[in-house]
């Protein structure tokens, strides 16, 4: 903008979808990290790489598919520094219809502590869910009846120190609400639309930390909340 005397030129965030749902599937992925992909916003490659791949086997293997295709890019230079993306859905284990997420990287697998994340020369894939750290060998029904009112996560971003402690403030705030508040204006969520709401809550409380401590052009979190889920199939 122009003031009479000098131009200014203020940036800001472009806000883009950061995360997508196959059309045909009951799967998602988010990521964090290039904001562009082969000279293409980042969600506009996922859109293409989704439109790509409708149909596969399972999830391993479009993990792997989606593991091989970012590092193939990678390693040609159409694209630079980390980059995290988790894909998300279902997997017949046993009969029981078993939730599974894969973690694609070209980061160290751990996030240290500052939350800087440590670039690797390619991409991994791993499934997190079957480690043992998390439900290990527990199939869906059990841990379907461990998540009941709860929520279990993976998080990935910017300054996860900050966001955790923010995290846990928000929900000590929105359970004193929910069971002490003399309206009661939410009942306990026991929907994924009535989770979606916690979720974006403190997805939203975190942007404004962000908004108020930092000025715009440093606000490297903030925007709209993308709640995207998959249905745990019948």
């Amino acid at each position: 903008m122009r003031d009479g005397t000098e131009e200014i030129i203020v940036t800001g965030q472009s806000e883009r979808p950061k995360v997508l749902k196959w059309p045909n599937r009951e799967v998602i992925v988010g990521y964090v990290g290039a904001a562009e992909i082969e000279d293409q916003l980042t969600d506009q490659w996922l859109y293409g790489f989704i439109g790509r791949n409708l149909d596969f086997p399972d999830l391993e293997t479009i993990a792997q598919t989606l593991t091989d295709e970012l590092d193939g890019l990678y390693q040609a230079g159409n694209f630079s520094g980390p980059t995290i993306m988790h894909l998300g859905g279902f997997e017949q284990i046993e009969g029981e219809w078993t939730p599974r997420v894969y973690y694609v990287r070209n980061t160290a697998r751990d996030i240290p502590p500052d939350g800087v994340y440590q670039l690797a020369n390619a991409f991994a894939c791993s499934e997190e869910l079957g480690r043992p750290e998390y439900y290990g060998v527990v199939r869906g029904n059990a841990i379907r009846a461990r998540l009941k009112g709860e929520i279990f996560s993976f998080r990935q971003g910017y300054d996860l120190g900050t966001y955790n402690a923010i995290d846990e403030a928000l929900h000590v705030a929105l359970g004193v609400i929910i069971h002490s508040h003399p309206s009661r204006p939410h009942p306990p969520p026991t929907t994924l639309t009535e989770w979606s709401k916690h979720v974006a809550f403190k997805i939203y409380g975190y942007g404004a930390y962000f908004a108020a401590f930092y000025p715009p052009f440093q606000q490297y979190v903030g925007g709209g909340a993308d709640v995207v889920y998959a249905s745990w199939p019948n």
